[in-house]
């Protein structure tokens, strides 16, 4: 197989595999960017409104649209920032950490029974292969 075919199969099966990942969320959860959120604001601490716009490469107009449905079901909240009085600092709330720590727990469970259905040698030679993609991506067990 040539590498750009190998590239654009890879490219799908993630595609596909995130797609079917979000979905496992359930209605009530966070969306996938709003799991980027509060994912980013779990590893990061308090961050303000145009950093989070920076993140993830959006206008403040979506981060602040995102933010305000987050702030009312409990998922973050905002505060002084402590030396700018013109800028306000959104934090990750426990509900917010409980609906994050939900998402992941319903996607690896998720991951859990896909990897079940697989045999054992096809188990085997998927696991030689993450090690792989984790150099490739440098991912080395982040959460």
């Amino acid at each position: 197989m040539q590498i750009d075919e190998m590239a654009e199969r890879l490219r799908l099966v993630f595609r596909a595999m995130k797609r079917q990942a979000v979905s496992v969320g359930g209605a009530d959860g966070p969306t996938h960017a709003e799991t980027f959120v509060l994912a980013l604001l779990d590893e990061q601490g308090a961050m303000t409104p145009s950093a989070l716009s920076l993140a993830q490469n959006v206008r403040p107009q979506s981060v602040g649209q995102a933010l305000d449905v987050m702030s009312a079901r409990g998922w973050v909240a905002r505060g002084p920032h402590p030396t700018d009085r013109r800028q306000i600092l959104v934090s990750l709330t426990a509900a917010g950490r409980r609906a994050l720590a939900k998402g992941r727990r319903l996607r690896q469970a998720w991951l859990v029974r896909e990897l079940g259905r697989l045999k054992p040698a096809e188990r085997r030679l998927l696991s030689s292969s993450i090690t792989i993609f984790e150099r490739l991506f440098q991912t080395e067990n982040q959460p």
